[in-house]
């Protein structure tokens, strides 16, 4: 009977059981019942989330409309509120400018004698406000105050005790804090000139100015060397007025941003804040800018101009109008925070800084030659002044001002490695609020615009400082005009936190809502459930009958074919000689009957097999015992060839007959090679061969090696290095035997097969092995005969060209020796590139 028959017989059995009892009906029924109670669950789940969602999404919708809404009033109404402040700010400073005239216009009424100076100095101050001291904190990544600096709460009106009608909305705050308050003289100096230019009287307040009585019109005796005013106070009419530019000794810094000790690390230069340039928060200990703006009018006695009187004004008083100023609700501050984005500063008519946060930014003078520093430049214009070889003032004088500002430019890294980094918007074309600022205030108006800057969005202002006294007269924008930036963020803080709850209350809706659904849907799986129950009992009483028929065929069936499996399981553990017993003319029969069969051929292949491979290891061993015996006896007269060459070359005269003698010495060298390897190899295939293993200085074998081959590699213009990598044990437990005569091998394999270049071998640890890598610049070996140089009397050169003797013993050997040794030989090649084989050897072995 065949295979088809037995297919086709079970098969019907069991098509006829399972169509009786209509298992299959009943079970289609069952899936279709649950499968439409699912499809109903999920329609009604679908139509839940519908709902839930349209509802949460309209909410969404329409807090972001108010919170847009919110954003943009918020926004309008700082921006009204920071320009007003900037445009107040400025009209002091202009009101403050002019008090200073008046000042001058009345010292020139004085007698210009010291004591009169210094009654007239004596009266006019002025309150400034300074930090505290501050220090570096203790994990040293930030300056923080020695001592808290903050307004008192407690000086601030108590709501409470408002009275009902003003209780609403009662807000209160304690007298604004400023800082340390110190009440300072105006001016830091005041003198009598004469028509000559020289000082006759001088009177000062501090240290910052000179004592001395110095020639005014020679510019290096005046402060910093800077100040060139002789020539405009000569052209004064009685009344008149000069008013100077902002004079000081710049002061500059090769950090920006916080000085600490990373960013000084970094910068490359030793930690000393207090030798750089004051920053508010970034550097609160450093060297503040320190300048002067000079007044002069002429004095006249009788209608004539008998000298003139100067007034330098400290600069820091003007620097209080800006210094102090944070646009946030906190209003003021005793330090400015240059990194948060929320200061104020000031500029002169030429758009250069006159008031920073961080001083270092203020241009200022070079005290040594009296010149300007060089501003911050982009980085091509820098490239641009120094291909030009000129002074940088002559230079920038042939620079359009404002060229192109944009945030794509980058900043001149050399000038701040310099840490020369003043600030002239004329040329600071990184910046391009520059151009905002100087078109808002070119012709004295004022105005703001959003700029992103140092990774903040920022509203900055400007307005022009409306004070037209002597020079200043000649430009609508005044003596230059102040500048608020604010983060934009600070803002609509309060609509953003509003944003954030009604985030929130969606949130807290959506968790309702998913609680609700899931509710709907138990209900509706409970109910289905419920009618699926009946369908679910009659199902399991069908099964109970299926159950009951499936035992009675699994008796029937499986009993023939545990005996079968049984039968199979004793042939398998080798009893070849069990058969199965044959029952029945069915398919089982049938299948019995085909497994005795095939058990009588399968038994009659292995007693085939076993008598072959025992001849076949007979004749093996004869082989390996004829090699060895053979090369035996050919090493005794090869022994003897090589020695009476050696004679004979030592003792022939004729340059010919010592040649043929070198000739038969090399022959029989290369002869008995082939006998060793033969030998060597017929030891291992009979299991004869023992090793040696004992402990062996790994750098002293390596050196050895090489040292042998130089000789060999340098007759054909080869280098031959040797490495030892770090980690390389001192001694390894090894058969220093079979070791060198493997690495020779390689050694001289490396040498034959390479033409011209170097060979290198490098000892390394790699894991637990110690590997010991041969590598060449030859001609290489194909990837796909990689495998085949290792098989017996296969010779390297048998893949490119016939050009070297051998008999290809040597990379089988030398594998078979490594697989004694407990390692291994791998080859990396690439054709015309070169070879690296590397013997592997175990680092834990033990000695025999």
């Amino acid at each position: 009977m065949g295979i088809k028959q037995w297919m086709g017989g079970i098969r019907g059995k069991l098509i006829g059981i399972f169509v009786v009892i209509k298992v299959v009906p009943l079970l289609l029924l069952a899936v279709l019942a649950w499968g439409m109670a699912q499809r109903l669950g999920e329609a009604v789940s679908h139509q839940a989330e519908t709902m839930a969602e349209t509802m949460l999404a309209t909410i969404k919708a329409v807090g972001d409309e108010a919170t847009g809404d919110a954003i943009a009033a918020l926004d309008d109404k700082s921006r009204e509120a920071i320009e007003r402040l900037t445009t107040d700010t400025a009209r002091a400073v202009a009101a403050f400018l002019y008090d200073r005239d008046a000042d001058v216009l009345q010292a020139a009424r004085v007698e210009p004698t010291e004591g009169a100076y210094r009654d007239f100095l004596v009266h006019r101050t002025r309150m400034l406000y300074r930090h505290g001291a501050w220090k570096l904190a203790e994990d040293r990544t930030r300056w923080e105050p020695a001592m808290p600096e903050t307004w008192d709460e407690a000086l601030a009106a108590d709501p409470k005790n408002a009275l009902p009608d003003n209780a609403k909305a009662f807000s209160a705050r304690p007298p604004e804090y400023l800082g340390q308050g110190e009440r300072r003289p105006l001016f830091v100096e005041m003198s009598f000139v004469d028509l000559k230019g020289r000082e006759r009287v001088k009177v000062t307040t501090g240290d910052l100015t000179s004592r001395e009585l110095r020639d005014i019109s020679r510019p290096e005796e005046t402060f910093v060397k800077a100040e060139r005013y002789w020539p405009a106070l000569r052209s004064l009419k009685p009344g008149e007025i000069h008013v100077s530019e902002v004079i000081g000794a710049y002061v500059g810094s090769r950090v920006i941003g916080p000085y600490l000790p990373a960013t000084a690390e970094k910068a490359g230069i030793a930690f000393a804040p207090e030798t750089s340039a004051y920053a508010g928060t970034e550097n609160p200990v450093g060297k503040p800018f320190r300048a002067i703006v000079r007044w002069a009018t002429p004095v006249s006695r009788g209608g004539k101009v008998v000298g003139y009187v100067t007034l330098a004004l400290d600069h820091d008083h003007i620097r209080q109008f800006t210094d102090r100023i944070k646009p946030t609700d906190a209003r003021y501050t005793p330090i400015s925070d240059a990194i948060v984005g929320n200061y104020a500063f000031m500029w002169d008519h030429h758009s250069r800084a006159i008031s920073h946060p961080r001083d270092y930014f203020i241009p200022g003078y070079d005290p040594a030659t009296g010149e300007p520093v060089t501003p911050w430049l982009d980085q091509s214009l820098y490239e641009a002044w120094q291909a030009s070889g000129k002074p940088s003032r002559e230079f920038l004088e042939t620079v359009p001002p404002f060229d192109k500002q944009s945030l794509k430019k980058k900043p001149a890294a050399a000038m701040v490695k310099a840490g020369t980094v003043a600030l002239d918007c004329r040329y600071l074309n990184f910046s391009p609020q520059c151009a905002g600022w100087n078109q808002l205030t070119e012709q004295g108006g004022s105005g703001s615009f959003v700029i992103f800057f140092s990774g903040l969005w920022k509203l900055t202002t400007a307005a022009a400082i409306p004070y037209y006294t002597g020079q200043y007269g000649g430009s609508r924008r005044g003596f230059g005009f102040v500048t608020i930036g604010a983060n934009v963020d600070d803002f609509h803080r309060a609509a953003t936190e509003s944003a954030k709850r009604i985030g929130l209350t969606i949130a807290e809706r959506d968790e309702t809502f998913q609680a609700q659904r899931a509710g709907l849907l138990e209900a509706i799986e409970h109910n289905l459930a419920q009618t699926a129950a009946a369908l679910s009992l009659s199902t399991l009483l069908m099964v109970v009958l299926v159950i009951v028929v499936a035992i009675w065929m699994a008796q029937f069936i499986t009993r023939r074919i545990t005996n079968m499996i049984h039968g199979l399981g004793q042939f398998q553990q080798g009893d070849l000689s069990h058969r199965l017993e044959v029952r029945s003319a069915d398919e089982m029969g049938q299948l019995a009957r085909s497994f005795n069969s095939m058990a009588d051929e399968v038994q009659l292949s292995f007693t085939r097999s076993e008598e072959a491979r025992a001849r076949a290891e007979e004749a093996n061993k004869l082989k390996s015992d004829f090699l060895a015996s053979m090369s035996h006896e050919l090493r005794t007269p090869l022994n003897g060839i090589l020695g009476y060459s050696e004679l004979l070359q030592l003792e022939l005269i004729d340059p010919e007959k010592q040649l043929y003698a070198a000739t038969i010495h090399n022959s029989g060298q290369h002869l008995l090679d082939i006998v060793n390897d033969l030998l060597d190899l017929a030891k291992i295939e009979a299991g004869r061969i023992e090793l040696k293993l004992q402990p062996q200085e790994v750098v002293g074998l390596a050196n050895e090696l090489t040292g042998t081959h130089r000789a060999h590699a340098q007759t054909k213009g080869l280098g031959l290095t040797l490495s030892v990598e770090e980690g390389v044990p001192a001694s390894v437990v090894m058969d220093v035997q079979r070791v060198r005569q493997i690495l020779n091998n390689l050694l001289n394999n490396a040498i034959k097969f390479t033409d011209n270049g170097r060979i290198d071998m490098v000892v390394r640890v790699e894991g637990s092995k110690l590997a010991f890598d041969v590598s060449d610049t030859g001609r290489g070996i194909p990837r796909e005969c990689q495998d085949q140089i290792f098989e017996k009397f296969r010779q390297l050169d048998q893949f490119v060209t016939r050009e070297h003797e051998g008999t290809g013993l040597g990379l089988a050997l030398a594998r078979e020796l490594a697989h004694l040794l407990g390692g291994d030989i791998t080859v990396d090649s690439r054709l015309g590139e070169g070879s690296t084989f590397t013997l592997y050897l175990p680092l834990d072995r033990p000695t025999a």
